[in-house]
């Protein structure tokens, strides 16, 4: 899809803004889809109790809401300490939460009664990579993919702590792995982009955020605004403006995105619109709108 065929879908896209942009520098550790405890492999049911604490906390953990998620799952796992999706999504809260020592505790425990649990591999290879321990974390994300190579977030952990022990031509591949598994997991792209993007390999980067931007759903907001960041470096201005342009039609209070119309409004010479947009920048600055790259 191209640009200018986005005009007619912008309603779909307005209030689903994916609030961090990913870049480089952000991407950090993917996870399951909460665990559910309702049939899958390997699953502990536990006694009615231990999973009505687990449902208050996985509610609490879609909220965003980390910290009385945890505390839920600490309920959920007195009751019944066997219970290991609430272990596991207890470990991916706490490493939300950057609690990665506490996480490893609850991921070795899952390990304890499954040592093939996947998820707990994965999300101990996050927690890992996070605490610089980069050979523990990729030995644990080997092994997670040698039970199953087909799971699209793993790869895209292993993507990431790949990049931190600076194997970018191996991130690169596993990035194209999450892909291959998944066609429409756009943050694999964004990453590889951000990552061919700082190896100076600018036109793969951009076909990454082109890629990107033809997934429909909630990321194409910093599919856009990604590659127009990328357009502005490369002084591709009139390209780069009608990118960010995008990105505010999509979510206008995206205040970055104002920020950096400013500029480039500037550079073109187009004073008067420049001032539009520092206006509409400050306004929705104020009102602490937009996005917030780390």
């Amino acid at each position: 899809m191209h640009t200018d065929d986005r005009n007619a879908m912008l309603p779909l896209y307005k209030c689903c803004l994916l609030l961090t942009v990913v870049v480089l520098s952000v991407l950090g550790g993917a996870f399951p889809a909460l665990l559910d405890n309702k049939g899958s492999a390997g699953a502990a049911f536990g006694s009615e109790e231990a999973l009505r604490w687990y449902t208050f906390g996985n509610n609490k953990a879609k909220q965003g809401e980390y910290e009385e998620a945890v505390e839920y799952y600490d309920r959920a796992v007195t009751a019944d300490p066997g219970l290991v999706h609430a272990w596991n999504n207890k470990g991916n809260a706490l490493s939300m939460l950057r609690r990665n020592e506490e996480a490893l505790a609850c991921f070795a425990a899952v390990l304890k009664l499954n040592p093939n649990d996947i998820h707990a591999l994965s999300g101990s290879a996050n927690a890992q990579s996070e605490l610089n321990r980069h050979d523990e974390a990729l030995e644990s994300i080997n092994k997670a993919l040698a039970l199953n190579p087909n799971q699209d977030y793993i790869w895209f952990n292993k993507a990431n702590i790949l990049i931190k022990t600076k194997r970018h031509n191996d991130a690169l591949d596993a990035f194209d792995k999450v892909i291959e598994v998944n066609p429409a997991f756009v943050k694999a792209m964004l990453g590889k982009g951000a990552l061919l993007r700082e190896l100076k390999r600018y036109d793969e980067a951009l076909v990454c955020y082109d890629q990107a931007i033809e997934v429909e759903g909630p990321e194409v907001v910093s599919a856009f605004y990604d590659k127009a960041t990328l357009l502005n470096e490369l002084e591709r201005r009139d390209e780069a403006l009608a990118h960010y342009n995008m990105v505010t039609q999509l979510e206008p209070e995206f205040a970055e995105a104002w920020h950096e119309k400013v500029h480039l409004l500037e550079k073109l010479g187009r004073n008067e619109e420049a001032e539009k947009c520092l206006k509409d920048y400050k306004e929705i600055n104020s009102e602490g709108g937009g996005c917030c790259v780390e």
